[in-house]
């Protein structure tokens, strides 16, 4: 994979603009933003979408005319992206199944011992116990987290609107039990999105007003060398200024 090359600008000492030139790598590949683009599309729809039933109040009465026609609609759409989610999710599998990359993202994203001394450092540096940063590899915890959260949340979801869908097979506790939990998770899944994965990878110093890794699958050398330094460090090595493979 060539790097990109672009230049941006920096103020010199004389407060003349003076180019810089900086290497790119490919954080994410094609298959990882598709899926990516997946995800938060779909997410997005069936949380509007989903909410609308639980506080039809809030919104029915601006459609007071077509409220049965709305409320089809809005149904029709939650089914169409749960669909859409859910193949997704078969896409990824096989991905992460089948493909070299996809087998490398899979095992560089298992969790293990070294997350959980990660996390203890993290939380001494945050606490000024210690002024050394923890050293992350290509995912830290915090992503590990967040990713596996995703999984869990994606299977209880998708039972739980099976059940839902299909409710005249199933008996009425089912219906009921399956309405709590899928309410629950989307409110939690909401929760996580808008104030954790939000604030890490758009909002935070650094980043805003938004990271566009998932547009382009491109990080910068000093980004990646700061959040992900034995990463950088074991590939630096390996790149010459006109190759580099996919992270």
């Amino acid at each position: 994979m060539t790097i990109r090359v672009r230049e941006t600008w920096t103020i010199g000492d004389a407060d003349t603009y003076l180019p810089k030139k900086e290497e790119y790598y490919i954080r994410m590949n094609i298959h990882e933003r598709i899926q990516h683009h997946l995800v938060w599309s779909s997410f997005v729809i069936l949380a509007i979408t989903g909410f609308m039933v639980e506080f039809p109040e809030s919104w029915l009465i601006y459609f007071d005319p077509y409220r049965e026609e709305v409320f089809y609609w809005r149904g029709l759409l939650h089914r169409i992206f749960a669909v859409v989610m859910i193949l997704n999710i078969v896409y990824q599998a096989v991905y992460l199944a089948f493909s070299k990359d996809g087998r490398s993202y899979f095992l560089d994203m298992l969790p293990g011992l070294q997350d959980a001394k990660d996390f203890i450092h993290n939380m001494s540096y945050y606490l000024q116990r210690t002024k050394e940063k923890p050293l992350f590899d290509r995912f830290n915890y915090k992503e590990k987290l967040e990713y596996w959260t995703g999984w869990i949340g994606n299977i209880i979801i998708t039972a739980t609107g099976f059940f839902l869908w299909f409710q005249e097979y199933f008996p009425k506790f089912i219906f009921d039990l399956s309405i709590l939990i899928h309410t629950m998770e989307a409110i939690l899944a909401s929760c996580a999105i808008m104030v954790w994965h939000f604030y890490e990878v758009h909002l935070k110093p650094g980043k805003f007003p938004m990271s566009k890794i998932f547009l382009d699958g491109k990080i910068s050398e000093h980004e990646l060398e700061e959040e992900h330094p034995l990463q950088y460090e074991r590939i630096k090595p390996q790149t010459s200024t006109s190759q580099i493979p996919d992270l």
